[in-house]
């Protein structure tokens, strides 16, 4: 059997943020088009038996900052010189989660990206707005939308 490689974004999350462990978050993708991850109903759920509606919209923040972090961390292989924080959220749930837990993240267009680290440069601190979906058997549960913030 050929071992698994575990992506650096998820190791980094278990260790440094302690609830995504809790959580059992796992990263299913991270490509050019988006970041999946997941978690498992069964550490997450509440007392009806579905998604509790904190590690959805948890499981949807780690997303939109797995995004910043890996664009970041494309910037600059050494240790990390900048921070990353959530500025602001908001989420519409639009139905219950009965099974696992997965939340898609955009990729955000190259003109944002350019425009971010431009700011970035020039600023030392830059803002970039984020989507993310909670997803299940093809229909969006949770819409979270947010702005998280790196200065450096």
């Amino acid at each position: 059997m050929k071992p698994v490689k575990v992506p650096a974004l998820e190791l980094f999350l278990h260790e440094m943020i302690p609830l995504a462990k809790a959580m059992g978050v796992g990263v299913q993708v991270s490509d050019d088009r988006a970041l999946v991850l997941t978690a498992p109903k069964e550490q997450n759920k509440n007392s009806l038996n579905t998604a509790f509606g904190g590690s959805l919209v948890a499981l949807a923040t780690l997303a939109g900052y797995g995004v910043v972090w890996e664009l970041m961390r494309a910037e600059n292989t050494d240790k990390p010189v900048w921070h990353i924080v959530v500025k602001e959220s908001r989420a519409a749930y639009r139905r219950p989660v009965i099974g696992d837990l997965r939340a898609i993240c955009e990729r955000p267009a190259q003109a944002a990206i350019a425009e971010f680290k431009d700011a970035l440069a020039r600023y030392g601190k830059a803002k970039l707005k984020l989507r993310t979906s909670i997803i299940e058997d093809g229909y969006v549960a949770v819409d979270v939308q947010a702005a998280f913030v790196v200065s450096r």
